[in-house]
């Protein structure tokens, strides 16, 4: 339905009016609904619902039903713990706490409206890293963002939520005390003003936004982003106009070197993604398009922001990943599954049956490179030979010695390359989207930027600040869209307090 259709048979009033049709949007709606708000609109500026969510892999949880039915045991007192220590005091320490404590729950309410998660994995080290990342099946089997907002719009339209699709909201409006009074929107050119006693602001990031990503993170408003486009930090700027502080404390979710090329999508484990997992490796070695190391191998392991965050600094945010026939060997005859990221996108190793193949195959498209020779293989890359062959030399020095005077990687993955063929694969950075800015509390009510509450006005998913460390944690993989339906909940179940009071 769109919004012109309703306005020929009435005006347009509502109770709470929720910007973006997400995960966030569309919980903080369902959980509205069930607290007893009869009159609820979202507005989704896209053609479809949905947004980054239905982009989701999995979700965080701690001291969920899965975990319990799976016999897995995640302290939620021990991850706030290990949390706060990660993010070094810059969020909210009691609205994290909730956020653990709750998620539980979270994972509760959705399994009773028919969803079922069967898999509860690690990203780290398997047998070391929490097992917090809850799925419906194992990764190969699909993501789970698509069937949760499906499940989610269907719980929405069962109470009687309408969902306004290719309807953008442009403006929060509010009387001369700052209360919110409702929101203006615009639908093919058409001005419309909808009454609202409460305005839930859930409109995602500003991965799309050129402008915002050269202001707040410059070094990659180039790079590749899986993101949806239509996130363009409406939410933001729509807060801050209605008074709301907005906080310089982003999260950019970077991830890689990853063998994609921008045009293509890491959805599946085509070849390419297949070889991403070589740069998961902490036994290869890592150097950057000037042909050097520039960070400990073992710091990358798990996909580690710790990588990420170093190629940011490289030229062009470009990676390769070395290899000689001897490592390949030992890869491939240990079937040695690293990490519970590994075991469960490289289909518990059966990867390694493949790598080969998969490895002639890329050559072809210009991602790989096979060849006896490191003069070749830096010409391939774009790099000095004799730049190169002293990295290599260095290393197999370091190698020798079991120290790595350069990166202290540990002794145990301080592997030679010295039998040809070699191998390397170009990996690239990418991101997944932008997180934060707006100030809120742990009752996601919207703060002013006279530090205090905006009457009617909550934010809930990425456009919400205070959560999220500057530097993503993978320790603890679905914590974005964890907070995602936790705070749209939270939210909506506060406004719809607020509207009942």
């Amino acid at each position: 339905m769109k919004l012109t259709d309703k306005l020929r048979s009435e005006n347009l009033q509502s109770d709470i009016v929720i910007i973006g049709g997400g995960a966030a949007g569309l919980t903080s709606a369902a959980a509205a609904a069930e607290a007893g708000i009869k009159n609820i609109i979202i507005l989704e500026k896209s053609a479809h619902p949905g947004g980054n969510g239905a982009l989701v892999g999995g979700t965080f949880a701690t001291e969920s039903p899965a975990q319990k039915r799976l016999g897995i045991k995640v302290s939620s007192d021990e991850v706030f713990k290990a949390v706060m220590a990660y993010n070094k005091g810059w969020t909210d320490a009691k609205m994290v706490r909730n956020y653990i404590n709750k998620s539980g729950d979270i994972i509760r309410w959705l399994e009773g409206k028919g969803l079922n998660f069967r898999n509860v994995m690690e990203f780290g080290p398997t047998g070391l890293s929490p097992q917090v990342f809850h799925m419906f099946g194992y990764r190969s089997a699909g993501f789970i963002g698509k069937k949760v907002i499906e499940t989610l719009v269907n719980s929405c339209q069962d109470r009687g939520v309408q969902l306004f699709c290719e309807t953008t909201a442009t403006k929060i409006l509010t009387d001369g005390n700052g209360k919110v009074t409702g929101v203006l929107v615009s639908e093919k050119g058409k001005g419309i003003s909808i009454s609202a006693k409460g305005v839930i602001i859930a409109a995602g990031g500003f991965a799309g936004s050129q402008d915002l990503l050269s202001r707040y993170f410059p070094a990659h408003e180039d790079v590749y982003t899986t993101s949806v486009s239509q996130n363009t930090g409406d939410g933001l700027r729509m807060a801050e106009e209605a008074g709301a502080f907005i906080e310089n404390h982003f999260t950019l979710v970077t991830y890689g070197p990853h063998c994609y090329q921008k045009s293509e999508s890491p959805g599946t484990l085509a070849s390419g993604h297949t070889l991403t997992l070589l740069f998961r490796r902490p036994d290869a070695i890592l150097v950057n398009q000037e042909g050097e190391r520039f960070i400990g191998e073992h710091l990358y392991g798990i996909g580690s922001p710790l990588a990420a965050n170093a190629l940011s600094r490289q030229s062009g945010r470009i990676g390769y990943v070395l290899l000689d026939a001897a490592l390949m060997q030992e890869i491939i005859r240990k079937r040695e599954v690293l990490t519970g990221l590994d075991k469960d996108e490289g289909d518990n190793g059966a990867w390694l049956d493949y790598l080969d193949e998969n490895f002639q195959r890329d050559t072809v498209d210009g991602r790989a490179k096979i060849s006896d020779s490191w003069d070749e293989i830096a010409g391939w890359m774009g790099v000095k030979p004799e730049t190169l062959k002293n990295t290599i030399d260095q290393y197999n020095i370091f190698c020798a010695k079991g120290y790595d005077a350069d990166f202290l990687k540990d002794k145990e993955y301080l592997r030679p390359l010295r039998m040809p063929p070699y191998y390397a694969v170009r990996g690239y950075q990418g991101f997944d989207t932008t997180l934060g800015g707006i100030k809120i509390n742990y009752r996601m009510e919207v703060i002013s930027k006279k530090d205090s509450p905006i009457n009617g006005l909550y934010a809930a998913g990425d456009n919400a600040g205070g959560w999220a460390s500057v530097t993503y944690d993978y320790t603890y993989p679905g914590w974005a869209s964890g907070f995602a339906y936790y705070s749209g909940f939270t939210a909506g179940q506060n406004a719809a307090k607020y509207v009942l009071q």
